[in-house]
């Protein structure tokens, strides 16, 4: 049995229009574009294109461990380089295990308190309506959709409070409740527009759709005064430089699920022994922390692989064309548009990897399959205007728990030559590479076995960086001024040694264009 429930696409998708009112009449007859946001300070800048950086962090939102905290850790290492960064992007997995309202306090609002305004006053606020006094603009992650199966939540929450006072088993991240399907995520980060009663309706678009972009009114992100998100995905620029980001948990639908289902159900049910006997261990009263992280860490991934053969077993589950068509016409508009320089994407799910657990996932296939498609035709599009350039700058992504850089090779796609950064290590169990090793491949046309993507540096909790200590990390992404776009790497590392943390940042990393 797993812990956690994950909907079907399709009810994701339809739970996140119903609250931000997707495209009900009165915002389209006002002209409101509700995927794009513009920053405050963008309101009153020149179009030059100049040099800033941006921090990256991922897959951080854990309060499990009882004696030290990676996600603090890493947020104080991000710390040094916040007062002159232009936003911060977080990659997904904001609050484990199922994005509950109740974990938000101690998993979120306390590791990154100084990102909030009013920050010192943490442990009394709600995760609802969050302001912040710089950009801090996340992706949904799929612990951010999860729920808690009925049994688990019944079990967790009538035994919280004998947990907490035996200091056994009380940080799991979870309490009574699950995400609500993604309500949680939605109240802390996104405008509810579903809240607002239709008499108020005109006056809030009136005060918080103020902004103009080419012909489009859209929302302004006012740090400090209101940082709110108009939708799950969306897209914001910052010195010429385009951001779009993904809400990947509606894009690893497979057109065709497999047609081996006896080995599928097979497959399930070992899983779900394995699941049992973990749970049996994790019931030991002696376990040490180290020990204990380690399965749960594993309980974690046989969930992941439980999921991802469920919707196989779904005759067709939903593609989310609206989100790729969308991605796919702003990224041909930001092609054309003299003012933009670059375009970086960011989401949860990779489309490319090699840590163990994930490189061969059906919703990693998923994922490279749809932007695939959606790169091959930006790029033919405007290869016709003469065009050259590449379809985009840099795919940030998380999901996989590790921090890892990788380049594509010639795929046969659009997406070939590209720069792929996985910021997932900062703060939940970390993940090895695969055994396989750092090149991934694919069988072309003809059946032939080609390198698609190699990976050029892993980091994870076995790292010879780190003396094969737990190696937890963010990143800062500096892009230089002027045209092409230049990007540098700076993975900021931290690792436990005993009671005390060591840094240990390998060198800077700058981008082939």
């Amino acid at each position: 049995m797993n812990l956690a429930s994950d909907p079907s696409i399709q009810r994701k998708i339809s739970q996140m229009a119903a609250r931000v009112r997707w495209k009900q009449p009165e915002l389209v007859q006002q002209g409101i574009d509700q995927t794009r946001l513009v920053l405050d300070h963008e309101t009153n800048r020149s179009e030059r294109d100049e040099a800033f950086h941006f921090l990256v962090l991922g897959d951080s939102g854990t309060g499990r461990h009882r004696f030290h905290s990676p996600p603090r850790r890493i947020a104080e290492r991000l710390l040094a380089h916040k007062d002159d960064a232009a936003y911060l992007l977080h990659t997904g997995d904001v609050v484990y295990l199922v994005g509950a309202a109740d974990q938000y306090r101690d998993n979120f609002l306390k590791p990154y308190r100084e990102w909030l305004q009013n920050g010192d006053a943490w442990s009394t606020m709600s995760h609802q309506g969050l302001v912040f006094n710089q950009p801090f603009l996340p992706v949904p992650g799929n612990h951010d959709y999860y729920d808690l199966s009925l049994p688990v939540a019944l079990l967790a929450g009538l035994t919280l409070p004998l947990r907490r006072h035996l200091q056994w088993f009380h940080d799991i991240d979870a309490g009574w409740r699950g995400s609500g399907q993604g309500e949680t995520y939605a109240r802390a980060f996104l405008d509810v527009l579903n809240d607002i009663p239709p008499a108020q309706l005109t006056d809030h678009l009136a005060s918080h759709y103020d902004a103009s972009w080419g012909e489009h009114r859209c929302m302004r992100y006012r740090p400090g005064i209101t940082t709110r998100l108009p939708n799950r995905y969306y897209r914001f620029r910052h010195a010429g430089v385009d951001v779009f980001a993904l809400d990947s948990n509606t894009l690893i639908a497979t057109d065709d699920p497999s047609l081996d289902q006896r080995d599928r159900r097979h497959a399930l049910k070992t899983l779900e022994q394995r699941q049992s006997a973990l749970y049996k261990a994790l019931a030991s009263s002696g376990l040490e922390e180290e020990k204990r992280d380690d399965l749960l860490d594993e309980l974690e991934t046989l969930e992941e692989q439980c999921f991802d053969l469920q919707r196989k077993f779904r005759h067709k589950d939903v593609v989310d064309h609206e989100q790729l068509e969308w991605l796919k016409e702003g990224l041909i508009e930001s092609h054309r548009d003299p003012a933009s320089r670059g375009r970086i994407l960011t989401m949860h799910h990779p489309p490319y990897v090699t840590e163990k657990t994930k490189w061969n996932q059906g919703d990693t296939t998923a994922i490279r399959h749809h932007l695939r498609g959606v790169l091959d035709a930006v790029c033919s599009t405007i290869r016709h205007d003469g065009n050259k350039a590449k379809p985009v700058d840099l795919v940030l992504s998380g999901h996989a728990h590790c921090m890892e850089v990788l380049r594509t090779h010639d795929t046969g796609h659009a997406d070939s030559h590209l720069n792929w950064v996985i910021c997932g290590a900062s703060g939940y169990g970390l993940r090895d590479q695969r055994r396989e090793g750092s090149k991934l491949m694919e069988n072309d046309d003809q059946g032939q076995a080609k390198v698609v993507a190699e990976s050029q540096l892993f980091i994870d909790r076995n790292w010879q960086g780190a003396a094969g200590r737990h190696a937890y990390s963010g990143m800062r992404v500096d892009i230089g001024s002027g045209r092409p776009l230049s990007i540098q790497l700076t993975p900021l590392v931290s690792c436990r040694d005993g009671k005390h943390w060591l840094d240990a940042d390998p060198e800077r990393i700058t981008l082939k264009a």
